[in-house]
């Protein structure tokens, strides 16, 4: 038997992704969070806290689409901002006592869903993954720039 049609390298990313994000979302729904919440505290530092300009990139997000989260988190108590003083129109997040409680707890579910996976799939399997996936992703952006050159 052939492969199916859907049988991409895209379409099998985007449904394993899709899954395990409604994983995470239910799991952050318990905590009274969802999963943008989650990967945000993430990546805001704990120490010297973030400028969202930052953090959009890493989110695959622009940083006029981080408002509504930011606001969210901010209303939630989780962050707090801070505006430059050398330059008024940038803004630090920095977390509160709250948000880095909330850091550890998203960092926690997700350290324990990977080291289900590996546990299942075997350390050297996932390791394979890992340079498989990374292999890929550059092969695409290389892919992206020639066609933004041309």
């Amino acid at each position: 038997m052939g492969k199916k049609h859907t049988e991409t390298i895209d379409s099998k990313l985007k449904n394993g992704w899709q899954i395990i994000s409604r994983m995470y979302n239910a799991e952050a729904q318990q905590h009274g969070g969802t999963i943008s919440m989650g990967y945000f505290l993430l990546n805001i530092d704990s120490d010297e806290g973030s400028y969202a300009s930052d953090i959009a990139p890493k989110l695959g997000m622009e940083s006029t689409s981080l408002s509504r989260i930011i606001k969210t988190l901010e209303s939630e108590k989780l962050i707090i901002k801070k505006t430059d003083t050398s330059d008024k129109r940038k803004v630090k997040l920095l977390l509160t006592e709250k948000g880095r409680e909330n850091k550890e707890l998203a960092k926690n579910i997700v350290r324990r869903f990977n080291g289900f996976i590996t546990e299942k799939i075997g350390k050297e399997r996932m390791e394979d993954f890992f340079k498989t996936i990374t292999e890929i992703t550059q092969l695409a952006e290389e892919r992206h720039k020639l066609y933004k050159q041309g």
